[in-house]
């Protein structure tokens, strides 16, 4: 079976040379110069920009001076643990009880926590979170996440933009969102397309055997949904699928935006209980 790594190699060679046939197929020499263009400018957007844009998304800080939690020093026990290179610690300011990873081929990966995780667990439940999160990284999800998220969440940009050119948002107050309505679908098709359930069950059980315990994790991923349902947080469109847990609570009602496997499937996935 491809890693998922391979898998994004494989999937951006396979796309810039559909660029490139497409454009020969389309306009000769000059098609062929525009969709080398379009390639350069896809691995420029995925492997340079697409880390910076997606941490400014959510306005991360990289963490400096102390360290009171020790989280510096349990990522690093951990990382030998996987045989990786720690992650840099990133700090988001929000009352969301939540953490989330990014990482590109061209850059050091990136594990972000929010203020309110640091509120709300103790070192054992925040020892987990990055355990959870540092699998990801190990397995390359975290890469694979942010390929997908980028190409999927520029498509919404598009729709967003066209969304606030629409002639009813400037005469009512409630916006209305045909585009992004009518691309969501497309975006989802892109993050669905290679994020599957399986990836956050196999993950979960990578970081409950890391941590030796099924049980602790499971009722950290159970808090934190239970914290996300009561303060949701904002995310753009096609990054909910970066969060260890669904960030959005139930908030979110446009299926084609909905990312997580449902946290019951998850946790009988971990406890190794059948479905009902």
């Amino acid at each position: 079976m491809l890693s998922n790594g391979t898998k994004v190699w494989v999937f951006m060679i396979a796309t810039c040379l559909g660029l490139l046939i497409l454009g020969d197929h389309l306009g000769g020499r000059l098609g062929l110069l525009l969709g080398l263009l379009c390639a350069i400018a896809l691995n420029a957007l995925v492997f340079f920009w697409g880390e910076t844009r997606i941490l400014s998304q959510f306005q991360a800080r990289k963490w400096v001076g102390a360290d009171p939690w020790g989280l510096q020093s349990r990522i690093q026990t951990l990382s030998r643990k996987l045989s990786i290179d720690p992650p840099a610690l990133y700090l988001v300011e929000s009352p969301t009880a939540t953490a989330f990873s990014v990482g590109f081929s061209a850059r050091k990966p990136c594990l972000c926590v929010t203020t309110g995780l640091l509120e709300k667990l103790n070192e054992e439940e925040l020892e987990a979170v990055l355990a959870q999160q540092l699998c990801h990284v190990s397995r390359m999800d975290s890469f694979f996440f942010g390929v997908t998220s980028i190409l999927a969440n520029s498509l919404m940009s598009v729709g967003e933009f066209l969304d606030r050119l629409w002639p009813a948002n400037f005469f009512f107050e409630k916006k209305q969102k045909p585009f992004l309505t009518l691309l969501s679908p497309l975006g989802w098709l892109i993050v669905r397309g290679v994020v599957k359930r399986s990836t956050y069950y196999e993950n979960d059980r990578t970081a409950a055997n890391l941590i030796a315990s099924r049980e602790r994790l499971g009722e950290i991923l159970w808090r934190l949904d239970g914290l996300a349902q009561a303060r949701p947080l904002d995310v753009p469109p096609c990054t909910a699928h970066f969060f260890i847990v669904n960030p959005e609570g139930g908030r979110q009602r446009n299926f084609f935006l909905k990312s997580h496997p449902p946290l019951s499937e998850r946790l009988r996935t971990l406890m190794g209980t059948p479905s009902v």
